[in-house]
Parts: C-alpha cells; structure tokens; sequence
C-alpha cells in the first residue's frame, strides 16, 4: 500500500512538472496573441481614423466645387447640389449639408426636393457660431463632441465663397466616429481572430510536445538523483536522447555517480583500514604495556618491548598527522608561505632520514652528483611534506638491491623536482588513481601494509596549492617516477 501511495506521488509531481512547464508556455503564447491583437487593432483604427478625415475633408471640397463661384446664395444650382449630396451620403453612409453664415441648414443629401424644411434630421440643427467661424477662417477637419454635432464625431467644414472672395455658405461633412470604427475594426479583427485561433491550435500543439521532450528527460534525471541520493550507485541515468544537451548532462550524472561510488567505496575501505590500523597498534600497545606492568614480560627484555610500543606510537602520530593534514588543507585553514631557497639541500636532508632503510635494503641512491644549487620558489615546510612523502614511497617499493634516482632543475619560469624507484612499477589502470583520496595500490601487494592511502593525495593538494603539476608515470617490472613542477610566481 506504501509502496502504491508513494509511486502516485511520484507520478503527480512528474506530471506537475510538465503540467507547469507546459501551462507557463501556453499563457506567453496566448498573452503575446493578444498583445499583437491589440496593437494591431490600434494601427488599424489610427489608419482609419486618418483615411476618414482624409476623405471628409476631400468630399466636403468636391462639394464646394460644385457650388460653383456664386455672387449670392440664391445662385445655387440647388437640384446639381442636392444630387450631389444625396450620392455622396449614399456612398459613404455620412451626412453632407449646408449652412448659410447664421448656421441654419440650408441643403443636405436627405431632401429631395432640395429644401431642408422637409429634412427631418436636419431641420432643427443650427451650428453654434463658434464652430462657423472655424469653418469661415479656411475651414477644418476633425474629431469634436460639441453639442453641435453629438458626441464622437468626425467634421469637416469648408467655406463656399462669392466672386469677391466672400463667405455665401459652408460646407459640412459629418461621419460617426463608432458606428464607422466598429464595422471597419471588426471586419479585418474577425479574420485575424479565427487565424490566431488556428496559429494558436498549431502552436498549442507544438509547445506540447516540445514540453513534454523536455520535462520527460528532466524527470527521467531528477528520479537518477533521487537513486543517487540514496546511495544506489548503479543506477544509470537514460544518456539515449536526441538532444545533445540532454545525452551530455545524462553522461555528466552517470559519471558523478561513479565518482561518488568510487569515493564511497574508498571512504569504506579507508574507515576499514583506519580501524584496523588503530586497532592493531592500540592493541600491542596496551598487551606490552600491561605485561610490562604486571610482570609478564621480563625485565630483561622491556626495553625490547618498549621499543615496538614506541614504533607503534610514532606509527599511530604518523596517521594522526596524515588525516589532520587533509582536514586543514580541505578547510583552507593552510596558507602559503613562499619563499626561495635550494630544494637539492632540502631533498638531501629528508634523504638522510631514510638513511636506516635504505642501508637495510641496500637501496642504491643516483642523481645528486647531477644538481648543483635548484632554487624553488615554494612554502619549504610544505614541499618538505611532499618530497618526503615521495621518498617514503620510492624507499617503501624499492627491493632489496633496488635503485632510486633523484633530480632537479630549472629554468625561468618553474622547477620541477623528480623522484624515480626501480620496481614493480604500477599498472595503467592503477597509475591514473594514484593521487585519489584513500586510494591504495594493489592491496594483495606486502609493500604497503600500512599505510591508508592518504600521502599521495595530500601531494597532489599542496602541488595544486602552489599552482603546480604532479604526474607519475611507470613501466612494469621496471620503474615507477613522480615528477612536480612549481611555477615561479610573476
């Protein structure tokens, strides 16, 4: 039932994802639709508003020609202009009419008979003078809501003049401004709406899947991470997509996985070995000891005793030092001194102190007749722990008769210090996991019996704290050779 009540839940939140994604997708597709609609329906009234004036104004100056030059108002040719403005009402479904200099309307496109007394839209409209004296200073076109007019109309007005250049009559072109806009926006917005309905339908479709090949993949991840987090290493992420971006972070999430399996498997070897190498020591410490104490051991041999208790102590001090070593250097608790001094002096120094075991496996040292003053530019009491920790190797995988050979040198811009032993040497395999953190080589090997894999990765961490570069490189059965190079600083 658990096991049911969980998998829906990972089931709603999958579906949650895609849900989002594609929801987010669909509304910035909608909103730009209606956004370009509303900008579009903009333009096009701003075009027709400017298209009608336009026309108004032309109309109402045809209209003017037409009246002719006249000496009085009675000269109108009233039946031609009448006509003329019942065809221009009918063609433009505007109101065309004419006012003598009081305002009173004297002629308009709905009399027949010419006369406006029989025009009942007309007959009662007077222009306010304002307005005519508008129209007698050259005339106008324009949008006005005057008690003229009503509210939201277009006007155009032009002066009808007598062969002395004065005002007989005005011309006025009338169009409502809504029931003009309304059918012109609506017949091209009724188009555009069904063809953004099909874009939309289109596009709707396409963000589906587009969502769906990205959220699967996401999901089919999140679900890797989820495995990894548990500690289920052998999980494999899916790296079968199309999409390179998804097949490279898919091959990026396996191989973290196998980088923290490794780092977990050598995390639980080192906690082994640690156990077991402080167990071990901790135990002869405290049997001699306690021998010693209540008599078991003879006097005579405490000191022999003492001595392996002392071994084990400095052993015990070694690790100790090792692993507080790493977590200072991991917590940047360790800060570089540099300073520039001789490192063949200094490597000649630690080589003394391996003096004991190297006469006891008559190790052959070569290459110091070859450096002569190598000056490194370096935090000495660090590099000192690198070099031993080098030599400490060399001499511990030497056999007995072996050789080991040391050099130096440098130029203008870094030094680098090698350290080779005859031997074994290591595999290709092993050789690139040398400098991991608790690694050890070939753990069947007696070489190395004591160590938990902790020197060569605290090298690695100082060189790459010096900016520097370490490599080993070995041929089986032959030799094995770690090289460093420090930069000097610019």
């Amino acid at each position: 039932m658990k096991k049911t009540i969980r998998r829906l839940r990972k089931k709603t939140r999958n579906s949650n994802l895609f849900i989002r994604y594609f929801t987010i997708s669909a509304m910035t597709v909608a909103v730009s639709f209606v956004f370009i609609g509303l900008v579009m329906t903009f333009f096009i009234a701003a075009q027709w508003w400017t298209d009608k004036v336009d026309v108004l104004t032309s109309n109402a100056d045809d209209i003017v020609a037409v009246c002719g030059e006249i000496k009085t108002i009675d000269d109108l040719d009233e039946s031609m202009v009448t006509g003329t403005l019942q065809i221009m009402s009918t063609a433009t479904q505007s109101e065309y009419f004419i006012t003598d200099t009081q305002g009173d309307v004297i002629l308009c496109g709905d009399c027949e008979s010419g006369k406006s007394e029989t025009c009942d839209n007309h007959k009662d409209l007077i222009v306010s003078l304002d307005t005519l004296t508008r129209a007698k200073e050259g005339g106008f076109s324009d949008y006005v809501t005057d008690e003229d007019f009503g509210a939201g109309r277009f006007v155009a007005a032009k002066p009808v003049r007598d062969n002395d250049g004065e005002i007989r009559c005005v011309v006025f072109a009338v169009e409502d401004a809504i029931t003009g806009l309304v059918p012109y926006v609506m017949s091209i917005s009724v188009p555009f709406f069904y063809l953004t309905l099909f874009a939309f339908a289109v596009v709707f479709i396409a963000i589906f899947f587009i969502v769906r090949g990205i959220t699967k993949p996401l999901t089919e991840m999140q679900k890797a991470t989820e495995h990894f987090a548990r500690g289920d290493f052998e999980y494999k992420a899916n790296e079968n997509y199309k999409k390179r971006n998804f097949r490279d972070f898919a091959k990026a999430l396996n191989k973290m996985a196998y980088e923290l399996k490794i780092d977990d498997e050598a995390q639980k070897s080192f906690i082994a070995n640690v156990s077991h190498e402080l167990k071990t020591p901790m135990t002869s410490i405290g049997g001699f000891i306690d021998g010693i104490l209540d008599g078991t051991v003879p006097p005579e041999d405490e000191k022999k005793y003492l001595t392996i208790v002392s071994s084990e102590v400095k052993r015990l001090s070694r690790m100790v030092v090792s692993m507080l070593n790493i977590s200072k250097i991991e917590a940047g608790e360790i800060q570089l001194s540099a300073m520039k001094y001789d490192v063949c002096s200094q490597m000649f120094e630690i080589l003394l102190s391996f003096e004991q075991k190297i006469s006891e496996k008559h190790i052959e040292i070569e290459g110091f007749e070859k450096m002569n003053g190598v000056i490194i530019e370096a935090d000495r009491d660090l590099i000192q722990q690198v070099i031993y920790n080098l030599l400490d190797n060399a001499v511990k995988f030497t056999p007995e008769n072996g050789k080991i050979t040391v050099g130096a040198y440098s130029n203008s811009e870094s030094t680098t210090v090698t350290i080779r032993n005859s031997g074994a040497g290591v595999s290709e395999e092993e050789l690139s996991r040398l400098f991991e953190r608790f690694y050890k080589v070939d753990k069947s090997r007696s070489f190395d019996t004591k160590g938990v894999g902790l020197g060569l990765y605290i090298v690695k961490t100082i060189i790459n704290m010096h900016e520097g570069e370490i490599r080993a490189s070995s041929k089986q059965g032959e030799y094995t050779e770690f090289a460093f190079e420090i930069p000097f600083s610019e």
